[in-house]
């Protein structure tokens, strides 16, 4: 099983913007030096008291240039957003700077607020964003092409530069809504799921998935994440309470704020269920919150009951541990869960 760190660039309370970048980049650093395979990079705007990962494109040639062996993800780069050749330009940048490290994943976000700041109709998202995946492929694989669709028309441009990697960085989808599993599956991309949903919910949602890919002919194995918050302690006392105020807080601010720009009534529903629960059952259900016995348990459980062998780690979820906290849960991860997936 591969190993990532999602990093949202988070800002504390009472902290510059400056600061997040610095704090963030060292938790970079850390990741490097302990053997995380990977760390992924979310895209947010118009937030100031939750992020400043606004340029996930920019971050990630950063990084690139900082790091050795780390690979760099997206997730996700949110593609109606933006001029899809312009971004396929500027990931093949940064696969060329990070010497073929980079894994470009995609998605449309269920926050509205962000389609309303760049003007673009949230109903459009969908076709948006199947036609400038279609577009970024297109450059990806042709030395010079043309295209005409809804939204985005070409006529005779060459992608320059093309990827380090042949014939392009691996494209991962984060995946939500049941009806697009089948579709991205017809595809054969890789793809994102979360926590947030039931166990049994995404195990029928995964065997659609799977199901399309191979009646397409995609018959190698599927590459499924597993996007999921994640704290390691030396005790399973301290595991729940050492990030109990960081989660708790993000868990309202998730039902006080997202609700309002959840995409999906679905969405709504999820970030209303964990507002009511007891922070303990959203705990247990959701979270990879645990001793290093009791995340080795439970991750071997995924891994069974989903079938996936890749990890999407959020180490500092709420964004309000305390750094060496958060360094010390991704050593004890690095020590003692990774050797046991490998």
């Amino acid at each position: 099983m591969r190993f990532g760190m999602f990093t949202d660039f988070h800002i504390r309370p009472g902290a510059s913007q400056s600061e997040a970048f610095s704090e963030s980049f060292r938790q970079v650093d850390a990741a490097e030096s302990m053997g995380v395979d990977s760390v992924w990079l979310a895209e947010h705007h118009f937030s100031p008291d939750r992020s400043v990962l606004a340029s996930p494109l920019v971050i990630a040639s950063s990084i690139a240039t900082r790091t050795q062996r780390l690979r760099i993800g997206l997730a996700v780069q949110v593609l109606p957003l933006a001029s899809p050749l312009r971004i396929a330009e500027e990931a093949s940048t940064v696969d060329q700077i990070s010497h073929g490290r980079l894994d470009f994943g995609v998605g449309r976000s269920g926050l509205t607020k962000y389609y309303q700041g760049y003007n673009v109709p949230y109903e459009e998202s969908r076709p948006r964003f199947m036609e400038a995946l279609d577009v970024i492929t297109t450059a990806w694989t042709k030395s010079t092409f043309s295209y005409r669709g809804d939204y985005y028309t070409y006529t005779d441009v060459t992608l320059v530069p093309q990827s380090y990697q042949t014939p392009h960085p691996p494209v991962f989808v984060a995946l939500a809504s049941a009806d697009t599993f089948p579709l991205i599956g017809k595809l054969g991309h890789p793809i994102f799921i979360s926590s947030t949903t039931q166990i049994p919910v995404l195990k029928e949602r995964l065997a659609l998935y799977r199901a399309a890919r191979i009646s397409a002919g995609h018959h190698d194995e599927a590459q499924v994440a597993l996007r999921i918050p994640c704290y390691v302690s030396e005790t399973p006392a301290g595991a729940m309470e050492e990030p109990r105020l960081s989660a708790q807080y993000f868990i309202r601010y998730a039902a006080e704020q997202l609700i309002a720009s959840a995409a999906s009534q679905e969405a709504a529903d999820r970030f209303r269920q964990a507002a009511a629960a007891p922070f303990n059952e959203i705990a247990n259900d959701r979270f990879l919150f645990g001793s290093t016995e009791q995340v080795i348990e439970k991750l071997g459980m995924y891994q069974e009951e989903l079938g996936i062998n890749a990890v999407v780690l959020e180490m500092n979820y709420g964004g309000r541990i305390p750094y060496d906290r958060v360094v010390n849960s991704i050593r004890l991860l690095s020590e003692h869960v990774i050797p046991k997936f490998k």
